[in-house]
């Protein structure tokens, strides 16, 4: 198988360590009796999950709709699998901070979630035909806490703390990404404003491959964002 916010905080950065994207195959198990074959649950089909213990992987970028007028910032990241594949369940990790020198971490901000699923086109998302796109409360996409990381920068403001958190959704409507076809995975927060960014952490290694589009500009980073995609 294969943003930036305003001109001051368009991205959040610090160097990011590879890793190991996770492959999993489906696989069936016999019933007790041998006369049926049933499936049991599958693995994910990509992921680039961050294990909560692993040091490094604190680059991210924002990833936000804000509520106060600002202009959105968006980030995505590409899959392409070799047969279909419906997608149930997406998971995330992400950060927040706050762009003020010796900032401590800051409380989430984000009310909800909008995952979107573009088809490619000329190797960036066709955001005129999105595939899926679907919202989730922070309730439902079952915010958790993992750690707080110091010394970072976030910004232009350097020594910060940044909270580390991880998400999961079931898809309301499961999608069906269709095999040698590539996509475009978006997560974006909704917030108040951009005085705590969200950020789209990076995560171990797909292709080393993702995007941030902000006031119709696209960047492109040589890292992949950190989530899974699992039937």
């Amino acid at each position: 198988m294969h943003r930036s916010p305003p001109p001051h905080a368009r991205s959040l950065r610090l160097a990011a360590r590879g890793g190991l994207a996770l492959t999993l195959a489906a696989w069936f198990a016999l019933s007790a009796c041998g006369s049926e074959t049933e499936p049991e649950p599958e693995g994910p089909a990509v992921s680039t999950i961050v294990p909560p213990t692993s040091g490094g992987y604190v680059e991210a970028r924002t990833s936000q709709i804000v509520t106060d007028g600002s202009g959105p910032s968006q980030v995505f990241d590409d899959f392409t699998f070799d047969e279909d594949v419906t997608i149930r369940d997406v998971d995330w990790q992400g950060i927040y901070c706050v762009q003020t020198p010796g900032a401590a971490a800051p409380a989430p901000t984000a009310s909800s979630f909008t995952i979107s699923i573009y088809p490619d086109q000329a190797g960036r998302p066709n955001l005129a035909a999105p595939a899926h796109t679907s919202t989730y409360s922070v309730a439902q996409a079952g915010q958790t806490f993992e750690k707080n990381v110091s010394g970072l920068t976030c910004g232009t403001a350097a020594n910060t703390t940044w909270p580390f958190y991880l998400y999961s959704v079931t898809l309301s409507s499961p999608f069906t990404a269709e095999a040698g076809t590539k996509y475009w995975l978006s997560i974006q927060a909704t917030t108040p404003s951009y005085a705590v960014y969200f950020g789209w952490r990076d995560g171990t290694v797909y292709n080393n491959l993702s995007l941030q589009l902000f006031d119709g500009t696209y960047t492109t980073y040589n890292i992949d964002r950190a989530y899974s995609l699992t039937p």
